[in-house]
């Protein structure tokens, strides 16, 4: 992590002394009003009283100016270091082949760079001035009692050591279970709104649906031990306070009473500043955890090498998402033949998208995922890869043509995020297939999003293709593929050509007559 921020040392290390002097400087405004208390019952000049109001709007302004420069010197500097790691993660999973188009994926990957933001703005920063702070406060206790070294000591090793361990084995089991919870929770409101209709027909939606009632009302149950928690630092936190206030009390009775006043504002001004650390140290080991799979992501991507060949084969796979209550795949095995066509058939949510992605690892080939990527480019940039598919602008009208897509041009430039519709996104994406001319192609729902004459065009293309392997709920043209596999709970639980199975009368049997029932 040090080589991202060796070019902002010198941000980092001004962003930290502009925090230990503003800290000191909000310390001294706490003091200063207590001194004035305190100062108040032996009748100053009225010119004391004046000063040490001045004294105290300066350093409140000065403490202003301070603030602002610390946070821009640090966010400057973090977003900086972030902005290197984007660069240098996408830069190496540029080759990387393992499956990234789900937004699951990128939810994550989003989640973790905000961590990352995080870790630093809300950790690492105030965490270094809190004990800096603290370092100077025990240095200045010894002048007035040497009780009060002891005091200062326990009191920082309570706010900055004991208590964010003690709070950092509760915030690694809630983190773990809100992780497990919110990937389950997204995978089944993405399976139920994703596969309403196969959900409807088979007569599932309302289990579903009560699943993902279930999960949110975990969900909840979760943020509120969290609460509960940071409920318990506060309360901690005050009576420690509270302790430490009584000591101060009884130590200055006798020998420097009229200094009460200052050190008790003292004493509540020094744990604004160690109180709003403690629940973010509790976090540190947790949030380093996720900064260093982001560091590992970026150093150490490897992948399995590609086989190519007439033969692609999975042996005995079994997948789990991380987080996941259940796998998403068990003991798979599956053979495709060069030249044959593939059918993988099952409700939404069996592990049909997962199976897919993993024979994509396998080898190259045209890939149509679930979640296609569009840029804000040329169609002509979008359709050849900003140049890596050589194509004439003359067979891309035509191409566009055929699909239903002459509305566009070569050099129209298109915005994806809400001008493309899921039905042109899906046929441009076929298109750049066409142009692309594997020989082998995969494809997530090809059909999906598209009209009757549509679908037509898209399966009539496909079926033409030297191999295929297809996941889809649009039935229509099982009967044209070589091989069927019907998947249930990331099982594939039938397999074979579509006149043996629909004469067992099993699952594809049931599936295909729900299918035609619902036309």
């Amino acid at each position: 992590m040090m080589e991202y921020l060796r070019n902002e040392k010198k941000h980092v290390v001004y962003s930290i002394l502009l925090g230990v002097v503003g800290s000191l400087i909000g310390i001294s405004i706490f003091g200063l009003s207590g001194y004035m208390i305190s100062l108040s019952f032996f009748e100053p000049p009225i010119f004391v009283i004046l000063l040490i109001i001045s004294m105290i709007k300066l350093f409140g302004m000065t403490k202003g100016g301070l603030k602002y420069l610390e946070r821009l010197l640090s966010h400057n500097a973090t977003f900086k270091l972030i902005s290197r790691m984007r660069t240098r993660y996408f830069e190496s999973t540029l080759s990387d082949d393992r499956d990234r188009h789900n937004v699951r994926f990128i939810q994550t990957l989003s989640r973790h760079f905000e961590d990352i933001e995080n870790y630093y703005i809300t950790i690492i920063y105030p965490y270094v001035v809190a004990a800096l702070l603290s370092i100077v406060i025990i240095l200045l206790s010894a002048i007035l009692n040497t009780a009060m070294i002891v005091i200062s000591l326990l009191v920082v090793l309570l706010m900055l050591v004991i208590l964010p361990f003690v709070f950092s084995r509760w915030d690694d089991k809630i983190d773990a279970e809100y992780d497990r919870l919110d990937t389950n929770a997204f995978l089944k409101t993405y399976q139920f709104i994703h596969g309403f209709t196969d959900l409807f027909i088979d007569g599932k939606n309302t289990i579903v649906q009560s699943d993902i009632d279930d999960q949110l009302k975990s969900i909840t149950r979760n943020k509120n031990r969290k609460s509960f928690k940071d409920s318990m630092i506060d309360f901690l936190s005050g009576m420690i306070q509270l302790g430490i206030i009584t000591a101060v009390i009884i130590l200055m009775q006798d020998d420097h009473i009229f200094l009460i006043p200052m050190l008790i504002l003292l004493v509540i001004s020094f744990f604004e500043v160690l109180t709003p650390v403690v629940e973010p140290a509790s976090q540190y080991f947790n949030t380093k955890q996720k900064v260093e799979q982001i560091e590992n992501e970026t150093s150490n991507i490897e992948s399995e090498p590609k086989v190519s060949g007439a033969e692609l084969t999975l042996s005995n796979v079994s997948y789990k998402y991380p987080a996941g209550a259940y796998d998403a795949l068990s003991d798979v095995s599956l053979t495709v033949n060069s030249g044959e066509k593939h059918a993988i058939i099952g409700s939404s949510g069996s592990g049909k998208t997962t199976l897919l992605n993993r024979l994509i690892e396998k080898r190259d080939m045209g890939v149509m995922p679930q979640h296609l990527d569009f840029y804000n480019a040329t169609i002509r940039d979008n359709l050849t890869m900003f140049g890596h598919f050589k194509i004439s602008d003359e067979a891309i009208k035509s191409l566009l043509a055929e699909f239903g897509l002459d509305h566009f041009n070569p050099d129209d430039f298109v915005y994806y995020t809400g001008q493309l519709s899921g039905g042109e996104q899906k046929r441009l994406h076929f298109i750049r297939m066409i142009i692309e001319d594997e020989d082998w192609w995969i494809l997530d729902k090809p059909s999906a999003k598209l009209n009757k004459e549509l679908q037509e065009k898209v399966w009539h293309s496909i079926l033409n293709r030297q191999t295929v392997i297809v996941s889809t709920h649009d039935l229509s043209y099982i009967h044209e593929f070589d091989r069927i596999h019907f998947i249930e709970n990331g099982r594939i639980i039938e397999s074979g050509i579509y006149e043996d199975l629909m004469a067992r009368r099993g699952a594809v049997h049931e599936a295909v007559k729900r299918f035609r029932d619902y036309l």
